[in-house]
């Protein structure tokens, strides 16, 4: 795998894609292994990450000390954990999953964390308001259930906190998912944001996965709901990562993987009707019905806004269709305000 990862960041058209798939890290420790200099701009994304790196144990053992229910630790540097080098895993933030969020949260203020970031941006979402402490470049998120799509069911708490295993961190009383079990959870999360949404959730899984795990994170999957999620996903690791046959996926809407590259346009609107389709629980029609569904519930005149509005903005986005995502969110926000 790490063959291949080495190949796709030799291929990278630009520092801007490498930062998009999290691969910024690897991509300056291939360089100055390779006798290459690295650029300024990665000096200083090494120099950010080993700062979190020395803080994130620091940090989880004081809310392990201000708080005594079960703490499960999911990505950032537990997975970080298992790379061959921990530190080219990039992280900002430290995801607990929590027996009692609230509870956590209480005690966590209590023993001098500050919250972070706007109130109304985390009601009724998974996880609560961010926590920090003064001095230390890491936010904790406490959350109540693991990130997904809203389309799709959570996993069971009770699996996911019995699942578990001592934190691969060290810091005593912390816990982990089971390889398997945090592999799901990754890609959950990942489809949460954007169904195969970059190639660091990719290169997880592959670091997490032993070959005894895949027919655990198969079962579990299909008695969670995540199955379809789950092929997908584990079918594009196999594809770009390995050599596996190319599924549709990588072929049609997840292109920008293996070219590592932001999304176009024109891409992320097809990726907005083919995750669910590809995703969702139930039958492949039943699914592309729901699919398509959202992705026409999406593509509607949005509230309070103007007809002659969302003509500009679906002609911008037509105009547009070939460029990077957040390039035409750029125009766009300039021109519209929104």
């Amino acid at each position: 795998m790490w063959e291949r990862v080495r190949e796709l960041i030799d291929g990278a058209p630009s520092v801007a894609g490498l930062r998009h798939h999290g691969l910024e890290l690897l991509a300056a420790r291939i360089r100055r292994e390779g006798g290459h200099s690295v650029p300024s701009d990665l000096r200083v994304d090494e120099r950010r990450a080993a700062i979190r790196a020395v803080a994130a144990p620091v940090l989880l053992k004081r809310v392990r000390d201000a708080y005594d229910g079960s703490l499960v630790l999911i990505k950032g540097p537990e997975v970080a954990a298992h790379y061959p080098q921990p530190s080219v895993r990039t992280f900002c933030d430290l995801d607990l999953l929590v027996d009692d969020a609230y509870a956590a949260h209480r005690a966590l203020t209590a023993a001098g964390f500050l919250e972070v970031g706007e109130a109304a941006r985390y009601h009724e979402t998974h996880h609560l308001r961010p926590l920090a402490l003064p001095g230390l470049p890491l936010f904790i998120e406490l959350h109540h259930e693991p990130n997904r799509p809203q389309w799709l069911p959570a996993p069971p708490l009770g699996d996911l906190f019995e699942l578990t295993e001592p934190s691969a961190t060290g810091v005593a009383g912390l816990r982990a998912p089971v390889r398997a079990v945090h592999a799901l959870l990754i890609a959950a999360h990942s489809w949460a944001h954007e169904p195969l949404r970059r190639l660091l959730d990719l290169i997880d899984i592959g670091v997490l996965l032993r070959d005894s795990d895949r027919a655990i994170a198969a079962e579990l999957a299909e008695r969670w709901g995540l199955q379809r999620v789950w092929a997908t996903t584990i079918g594009a690791v196999d594809a770009v990562l390995d050599d596996g046959r190319p599924g549709l996926a990588p072929q049609v809407w997840a292109r920008h993987l293996a070219a590592v590259r932001e999304r176009t346009v024109l891409e992320t609107h097809v990726t907005r009707w083919a995750g669910p389709v590809h995703g969702m629980p139930g039958t492949r029609v039943g699914a592309l019905r729901s699919g398509t569904t959202i992705f026409m519930r999406a593509a509607r005149r949005r509230e309070e806004e103007r007809w002659a509005n969302a003509m500009r903005r679906t002609c911008l986005a037509v105009h547009h269709a070939f460029r990077p995502q957040s390039q035409h969110d750029l125009i766009k926000e300039s021109r519209t305000g929104r």
